[in-house]
């Protein structure tokens, strides 16, 4: 208990030194998903993501975490589409106020059963790459972002906004 009460402490008397230049974002960020279409008589498939996202912005860059659920058209068949939870890590660089650019990871995981041998082109537990450029307006951000599997041809381009709070 001590050991928690001075460590608590220490925090507290640091943390004002170390936030000094920085600011705490967080914002809610819903899209469009567009994906190669496997359904017959479409080229395009349109669902759509939802979520938020929360980081530390230092000077011209940021650093967030971010909780999303996306629908995805299934790869496989045709039929209901499949729900994605990803969890992810972005760094944002920020350019002249306006531009962004955004790098990072996220872990694709299925939400419910797709019904569908486990290595299919619908992946689940995977570990994918992101990357994004993005416009600043004061409280809104618009981004285009790409969500890709390298090794199964499987991608996902995201038409976000978010509101900053």
């Amino acid at each position: 208990m001590k050991k928690l009460l001075l460590f608590s402490a220490l925090i507290i008397l640091i943390s004002p030194v170390v936030i000094n230049g920085q600011s705490f974002d967080w914002n809610v960020r819903a899209g469009i998903n567009l994906m190669k279409s496997y359904t017959e008589g479409k080229n395009i498939s349109v669902l759509y993501h939802a979520g938020g996202q929360a980081g530390v912005r230092i000077s011209s860059f940021g650093f967030y975490g971010e909780v999303t659920y996306s629908l995805h058209e299934n790869q496989i068949k045709e039929g209901d589409p499949v729900g994605y939870f990803i969890p992810a890590l972005v760094v944002k660089g920020f350019w002249r106020r306006l531009m962004f650019v955004e790098l990072g990871g996220a872990f694709l995981t299925q939400t419910g059963d797709s019904g569908d041998d486990p290595y299919n082109l619908n992946p689940d537990n995977k570990l994918v790459p992101i990357a994004g450029l993005g416009v600043n307006f004061s409280k809104v951000q618009i981004s285009m972002r790409s969500v890709v599997d390298m090794n199964s041809s499987y991608g996902v381009f995201q038409l976000t906004a978010a509101a900053k709070f």
